[in-house]
């Protein structure tokens, strides 16, 4: 029994180390490889030299490249965003939700910004800028197209507009003319969210038959500035016929990624913490997804793409493709819509739920619901948390029982010990027979923890991975439940001029929270191991500093479950204790 006892301990304490070096000391991605220039590779190549995916089945009529797949070459990535911009010719993005701009050269897909979501907690910061041209620092873009032998529209080519304004619920037709009988139509559409709807058209006035097949693509300049964590996934992303794959920044640097074919529905994007770009194709059509990396500059640049069929158009006759574009915040119900009710195949999916999906998908339905009631993210922890302990009710009853009787056992645990101190196997033997007629469970200590773990895991990533509790505010300091307490008892609340940082930014709740654990243990029949009882005793501070960097809303569930447990052992004990006086 102690074995067993030291093993859960052991995983227990495993699992708290583990969360804390992830957390405080997350890998850092290495420095950028060697500049090392790709070559576009021809669509009818089973992948070529950089994987560029053919245009699947039908490619060997088309005879094109995919445009821009090779590494960009610039040399300067420094451009101000905002003089790019101002210096060409633009369609303009004006929604509630939404605001930017699309090129007439190249309609590209890289001038967008988030109205509802601002940098940081003041709603005076400016609002989340997602998408930028190429030419600058942080190049982030999506774009489709046609692929070809014959002369096809580029970043270079200028369309014309029927508008210059794209509102929500509304569109714009653009047009480019080759010069050699091939007039090319493009419809961009926009909801009332962040997906867009591009339909491409060709009209073939030449004298030749023309092989064509349509892409779509997003291309990334460099990846996140956070340290990667195991708790969540960001970087490339695709949904194909074995369903979804997650490829990090960091597989990229050493591994290729084969193209997928696709034939079920899916799609191809770049997906952060909070924001996902992504292409996604006709549902109904089969495709072909790759992803890759090129280095130019010094720097890197991440393309993940989808190819469609190839396709022939008579002299006189025209083809058209449709395909979306979303590029916006992860919510939950925005990507359950589009996945449920306009049938994008699991793009719900671009939110990383985890291992213990189980639990933590009702846990973020549980908090939306009691948000619906209270309009407080924080106010919805602690009622969830009061939900969750009346359903394990039942198990941690027996158990406080247990553990109350167990510690009215202490005395005669007291005297195995002096009368079997030097034979430990009889001291084990006389003490499971003890346990045996007390109806006692010696473990009943180890299990409300070991109930808590997937609890807290997934409470952890609803905390961090969905968008909903982006600086959501709770009460007084705390202003963004997502982020860490920032209200620090190392610098004395701010009357030190110090910032500390690391595992020295401890806030005034993980203290609390800590004590909490502690006062909780004081009520637990102490382990009657030496070792362990120095343990548990050190606990509530490795806890204290672990949980200190860490959602404060995970603070405030931990330390609220921590004051509903010792309510519960409380009124437990006294009622164990006066069905013994009986």
């Amino acid at each position: 029994m102690e074995e067993n006892r030291n093993f859960i301990l052991a995983i227990v304490l495993t699992i708290g180390i583990l969360i804390g070096w992830e957390y405080f000391f997350g890998v850092t991605p290495p420095p950028p490889q060697d500049p090392a220039a790709t070559e576009q590779v021809d669509v009818t190549s089973s992948g070529g030299e950089a994987g560029v995916p053919n245009s699947a089945a039908g490619s060997s009529d088309t005879g094109g490249t995919i445009p821009g797949m090779a590494a960009p070459v610039i040399n300067d990535f420094s451009a101000v965003r905002d003089d790019v911009i101002s210096s060409r010719s633009n369609v303009t993005i004006e929604t509630e939700r939404l605001t930017g701009s699309i090129s007439l050269q190249g309609l590209r897909f890289d001038d967008l910004s988030l109205k509802d979501y601002h940098e940081t907690v003041d709603q005076t910061s400016p609002i989340v800028t997602l998408l930028n041209p190429q030419s600058s620092a942080d190049g982030y873009f999506g774009e489709f197209g046609w692929i070809s032998s014959a002369q096809m529209p580029n970043v270079d080519s200028v369309w014309t507009a029927n508008k210059s304004r794209l509102g929500a619920n509304d569109s714009v037709v653009f047009t480019w003319d080759n010069g050699e009988g091939l007039v090319f139509t493009r419809t961009i559409a926009l909801d009332s969210d962040y997906m867009f709807t591009v339909t491409q058209q060709i009209q073939n006035n030449s004298d030749a038959t023309v092989g064509a097949a349509t892409y779509g693509r997003v291309y990334r300049s460099g990846r996140t500035d956070e340290p990667p964590l195991f708790i969540l996934h960001e970087g490339p992303v695709r949904v194909g016929t074995d369903g979804k794959e997650e490829i990090s920044f960091e597989d990229l640097e050493d591994d290729e990624y084969p193209r997928d074919e696709v034939s079920e529905g899916g799609w191809a994007g770049i997906t952060t913490k909070e924001w996902l770009v992504a292409v996604i194709p006709d549902q109904n059509e089969d495709f072909a997804t790759n992803v890759l990396r090129t280095t130019e500059n010094g720097g890197e640049q991440f393309h993940v793409n989808f190819a469609t069929n190839g396709i022939q158009i008579a002299p006189g006759a025209s083809a058209q493709k449709t395909a979306r574009f979303f590029a916006g915040a992860k919510e939950v119900e925005l990507l359950e819509h589009y996945t449920e009710i306009e049938g994008v195949r699991m793009l719900d999916y671009a939110i990383d739920w985890g291992w213990f999906y189980f639990i933590t998908i009702p846990i973020y339905w549980g908090l939306n619901f009691f948000y619906g009631f209270v309009g407080n993210f924080g106010i919805s922890i602690l009622l969830l948390t009061v939900v969750i302990k009346a359903v394990l009710f039942p198990m941690a009853n027996k158990q406080y029982e247990s553990m109350a009787r167990m510690k009215k056992l202490a005395p005669k645990m007291q005297e195995l010990k002096e009368r079997y101190g030097d034979d430990r196997a009889k001291m084990q033997q006389e003490t499971m027979a003890m346990y045996k007629k007390e109806n006692v469970n010696p473990l009943a200590s180890c299990l409300p923890i070991l109930i808590q773990i997937p609890i807290f895991f997934s409470l952890y990533k609803v905390l961090y991975v969905t968008i909903d509790m982006r600086h959501a505010p709770f009460f007084g300091w705390i202003k963004d439940l997502s982020a860490p307490d920032p209200l620090l008892v190392t610098n004395l609340f701010g009357l030190i001029p110090w910032e500390p940082t690391g595992f020295l930014a401890i806030g005034i709740l993980p203290v609390f929270m800590g004590f909490t654990m502690w006062f909780q243990q004081k009520l637990n029949p102490p382990p009657t191991d030496p070792v362990q009882q120095k343990v548990f005793a050190f606990m509530p501070i490795i806890f204290t500093f672990i949980l200190a960097g860490f959602s404060v809303g995970l603070v405030i569930y931990w330390t609220w479950n921590n004051i509903l447990t010792i309510a519960q052992q409380w009124v437990i004990m006294r009622r164990v204790a006066a069905l013994e006086e009986t």
